[in-house]
């Protein structure tokens, strides 16, 4: 099993980044697959991730066996939820990043962990890199990923098994974004334990569906 930080995030090194990230990160993610041996790879991707892979599949078709795509926000299919978004990278420049983070959460419909009463040394540094990457989601990443549309000819002709997931949280932006998706691809959505970031909430019962769901890998090219 393979995980990485996308470039300009936690422990990447620091890298000029394109105009076009969403891409950029795709190609990325591309020069990593080349580096492992044993043929095409199984992807779970999460919320921005997804995104990314799922512009990787239109790029690169078939070099991903089976992607997981969990919750991706793909813009297009938000409707109303979209009118309704807070303009965060906005709310980003003109106030900061914890302004952004509130906004963001709440419109999301995501809740805000309480910082640790004691926390460890690895612990604030793990906040101090979160923050750093807020700054770069906030003020590259998130317009980005906004703007990204889905070429659905491409991805269902891709060769890749595109599996949209969503979690438990219906009426959230990112789950109804995953429904759309799945549809427009058409199928459904499988429905995965916890909510937008069930695999760190309910880490046992997700793992145990993702495993299901990659042992079908032969049954369906989209579901």
């Amino acid at each position: 099993m393979v995980t990485f930080d996308p470039r300009g995030l936690s422990r990447s090194q620091p890298a000029e980044l394109a105009d076009d990230l969403v891409g950029q990160h795709a190609d990325d993610v591309q020069r990593l697959l080349a580096e492992l041996p044993g043929g095409p790879v199984s992807v779970l991707a999460n919320s921005g991730g997804a995104i990314t892979m799922l512009e990787h599949a239109t790029r690169y078709p078939g070099a991903v066996r089976t992607l997981v795509a969990h919750e991706p926000p793909v813009s297009r299919y938000l409707g109303a939820l979209l009118a309704d978004f807070p303009d965060i990278p906005g709310i980003y420049r003109e106030q900061g990043v914890d302004a952004a983070m509130g906004a963001f959460m709440a419109a999301s419909g995501f809740e805000i962990p309480p910082p640790p009463e004691h926390p460890t040394a690895e612990e604030i540094a793990q906040g101090e890199r979160m923050r750093d990457n807020f700054e770069l989601f906030f003020g590259r990443l998130m317009p980005a990923i906004g703007a990204w549309e889905p070429d659905l000819d491409a991805l269902t002709a891709a060769g890749t098994r595109i599996v949209v997931a969503v979690g438990d949280a219906a009426g959230t932006p990112a789950y109804e974004a995953g429904v759309g998706l799945a549809r427009a691809l058409g199928g459904e959505p499988v429905r995965f334990p916890g909510d937008h970031g069930g695999f760190s909430g309910e880490p046992e019962a997700f793992a145990a569906r993702l495993a299901e769901t990659l042992n079908q890998e032969n049954e369906c090219a989209t579901c």
